[in-house]
């Protein structure tokens, strides 16, 4: 049993579903790539297990608990965490008082555990989130989810708006944090051949439709597809 199962899934938004038939599984302590072109429903999907977007058909499960069709706010009871792509933090508040409000009582990580993954942000508690740069705001919204002590992480585009020499280092961390913290992660991104080298496997999307599942680095050796695959249109 995976710690996330989603079994032939069709969602969207309306009516109108963007992807049809899409089942994945991630495993603890293993991150995952999740790519595809713009518009091929990657976000949609993402939306959908963490309870944002309706099921049209099919299950998703969480450890063995059907998650499909409950709210947002129970799934994250769960153990599901989305980092979305505009960060979720709280730019009126400081560092700190953004991993306060994230942190559980009953959870094992601490705050000194996530200066520990980034120690950038040991000299910034008191600043204000909206003062801090791009790079900055990244590793507070992703210690903000990694302190509330999710089960399944699903993270939409990580590198919007850093420049790619961050995100680079970024992703090691997080492959880190996964493995230690057993934390299954589902990861959109767009800088492909970087989010393959951190991923144990890969998926891709394509005008809603999975059209590859297996290792990262079998993808990863296949450049002419993943050029077909990402010039070959949009579903939503």
């Amino acid at each position: 049993m995976s710690l996330l199962d989603v079994h032939e899934l069709t969602s969207g938004h309306g009516d109108v579903p963007a992807v049809h038939d899409v089942s994945l599984r991630v495993e603890a302590g293993e991150m995952v790539a999740l790519l595809g072109a713009n518009g091929a429903g990657k976000t949609t999907i993402l939306h959908t297990v963490a309870g944002l977007l309706p099921t049209m058909s099919g299950q998703v499960s969480l450890d063995g608990t059907t998650i499909s069709g409950l709210a947002s706010h129970k799934i994250s009871r769960l153990g599901l965490s989305l980092l979305p792509q505009d960060r979720g933090i709280f730019f009126q508040l400081t560092v700190a008082e953004n991993l306060r409000l994230h942190q559980r009582s009953d959870a094992s990580v601490q705050v000194d555990d996530i200066v520990r993954y980034f120690p950038a942000l040991a000299n910034l508690m008191s600043r204000k989130a909206g003062l801090l740069s791009g790079g900055e705001q990244q590793m507070l919204a992703l210690g903000c989810r990694i302190i509330a002590g999710p089960r399944l992480l699903l993270i939409d585009e990580m590198s919007l708006g850093l420049a790619p020499i961050i995100f680079k280092r970024m992703l090691p961390v997080l492959s880190q944090i996964s493995s230690e913290k057993q934390i299954g992660v589902l990861l959109v991104e767009q800088h492909v051949h970087l989010a393959l080298k951190a991923s144990d496997r890969a998926y891709v999307l394509n005008r809603g439709r999975i059209t590859f599942d297996g290792a990262a680095h079998e993808l990863a050796a296949r450049p002419e597809f993943l050029e077909s695959s990402y010039l070959g249109g949009s579903a939503g």
